[in-house]
């Protein structure tokens, strides 16, 4: 098992890492995309938005300032899954 992150609604989670506006959207519950590698087969694979997906297509890939442009951030791993099921509940129904 990975690291694990403490997260104030559901306690001591396996971590996992999505950029700024994913974590945003647990909030706004707006559906802004959830993007993964294929490589990675991890329960909670590093997750980004729509528009982090075009800039890292601009780029030609992830590069550190990309990177922090991105504004990487650590959840939990049921907010992960709250905010992939945001954006299934929209492109589902969408």
């Amino acid at each position: 098992m990975g690291d694990s992150a403490h997260c104030s609604t559901h306690g001591s989670q396996p971590e996992a890492f999505v950029c700024q506006h994913i974590l945003a959207s647990l909030n706004t519950k707006w559906a802004v995309g959830f993007h993964w590698s294929a490589e990675d087969d991890g329960t909670t694979p590093d997750a980004w938005c729509s528009d982090c997906e075009h800039a890292r297509h601009a780029a030609g890939d992830w590069s550190d300032d990309l990177i922090r442009q991105v504004g990487v951030a650590l959840v939990c791993a049921s907010c992960y899954r709250a905010a992939k099921d945001i954006w299934l509940s929209a492109h589902v129904s969408g």
